[in-house]
């Protein structure tokens, strides 16, 4: 009943005891008073008890569930402190994109820009009209120019170019638009070019050609080569060359080469020892590639020519890597020139359609080349890109099974002479 009403019964008690003593005697007995006393103070210990069990029954979980939703609460948020501090360490735009002309009248246009709060390790890439041109790292603290030279730049090169650095706190962009105007104003080199000193070395395989290769056989020459390049691909620009002097036996004076560069050359350093180094690993990477190719269409005629009716086999001409000292680009590629009708026999993406390729003697030998290599190398390597005038082929490519493998052949039998040079 006390339980019901929330209301303590002891004042009742002590009441009813105090109307006994008036009722009775006015005095009771020792014993009878301490016994009614005892069962008072049982009867408030039981109330008492009860009354926190009923208060402690109605809320027994409430607490505690507002303790973990908080602690729960908590451990959501602190997550979220850190990309707040992040945002603040993401890369910022210290110097807009500028452009220059080198001092040396090559007519090669550099442009420059600047980022610093580069917290981690970070990757910058140039575009040109949203198409990706060249690529390089940059480590963490590394606050350096970043620049891209554009090689020869004529109006085929005018565009919107975006140089962008990205890391896991965010990434900015830095925008310029190379416009005829401005290369007018760049342009301020003569428009001829003469002749300039070269140094011309041969890629020469030892025994193990994917494994073990060098550059040697230099020859000292001289080339003219012409102003405004006559081709152009998505990494490379060609111009007309002429062999002047020296060269022999690999070119007689007055034959007609191309010279091949890497229109747009990525990097970023406080000198420009990271520009040629570059520089020469791109062009060291297309003889490497190309001059490989050759080799194995090499293996391929020995096979292929001793077969009754097969006829004349595909040939890859070989690709020359050229050191010329006086130029701020100082390593590109040079070969000689096929004079005729340009076919591409087969493409890298297959959204090309060249009836040539099926029809064609030297289109249906390219494609049977290119099954002999798959085969040969067990899957691992493909040659791509197969281009050129009749059976003479150049511009070959070289797709890999794993992205960075070069070693892939080790079952592939190799003639057992010392060393072998394109």
């Amino acid at each position: 009943m006390a339980a019901q009403t929330g209301r303590s019964a002891v004042p009742a008690w002590e009441e009813a005891m105090k109307k006994q003593e008036i009722a009775g005697s006015g005095h009771l007995a020792d014993g009878v008073k301490k016994k009614i006393l005892s069962k008072v103070a049982a009867l408030r210990l039981r109330l008492e008890e009860r009354e926190k069990a009923r208060k402690n029954s109605g809320f027994p979980k409430k607490i505690p569930k507002l303790e973990m939703s908080v602690s729960r609460t908590d451990e959501k948020k602190d997550p979220q402190k850190p990309p707040c501090k992040r945002e603040g360490k993401a890369p910022v735009l210290l110097k807009k994109i500028q452009a220059e002309m080198f001092p040396d009248h090559s007519g090669n246009v550099r442009l420059s820009c600047q980022f610093a709060e580069i917290h981690e390790d970070s990757t910058i890439w140039w575009t040109k009209d949203s198409k990706s041109i060249a690529q390089v790292q940059r480590s963490a603290g590394d606050t350096s120019i970043v620049s891209l030279v554009i090689v020869q730049a004529s109006q085929k090169d005018q565009g919107l170019y975006y140089c962008c650095i990205k890391n896991s706190y965010g990434k900015v962009t830095a925008e310029f638009n190379l416009t005829t105007e401005v290369l007018k104003q760049l342009a301020s080199h003569k428009d001829s070019k003469g002749c300039e000193e070269i140094e011309f070395s041969q890629l020469i395989f030892r025994e193990d050609f994917l494994q073990d290769s060098y550059f040697g056989g230099c020859l000292r020459g001289q080339i003219a080569t012409e102003e405004l390049h006559f081709g152009e691909g998505v990494h490379r620009k060609a111009f007309r060359s002429k062999v002047m002097r020296g060269l022999t036996p690999v070119f007689q004076p007055g034959h007609p080469c191309v010279l091949k560069v890497h229109n747009a050359v990525a990097y970023g350093t406080r000198n420009n020892d990271e520009l040629v180094q570059r520089n020469y690993n791109l062009a060291a990477q297309e003889c490497y590639v190309q001059n490989t190719a050759r080799y194995y269409a090499k293996i391929y005629a020995a096979e292929a020519q001793p077969l009754e009716g097969f006829g004349e086999v595909p040939e890859i001409i070989p690709i020359f890597l050229i050191h010329r000292p006086e130029n701020n680009i100082p390593y590109a590629t040079v070969e000689e020139e096929l004079i005729g009708e340009f076919v591409k026999y087969s493409i890298r993406d297959g959204k090309e359609i060249n009836f040539l390729r099926r029809e064609s003697e030297a289109g249906q030998k390219c494609c049977t080349f290119q099954h002999w290599v798959y085969q040969k190398t067990g899957g691992c390597l493909l040659v791509t890109d197969m281009q050129g005038v009749g059976m003479k082929l150049t511009d070959v490519g070289i797709a890999t099974l794993a992205k960075g493998e070069t070693h892939l052949c080790p079952n592939l039998e190799t003639n057992k002479n010392s060393a072998k040079a394109f």
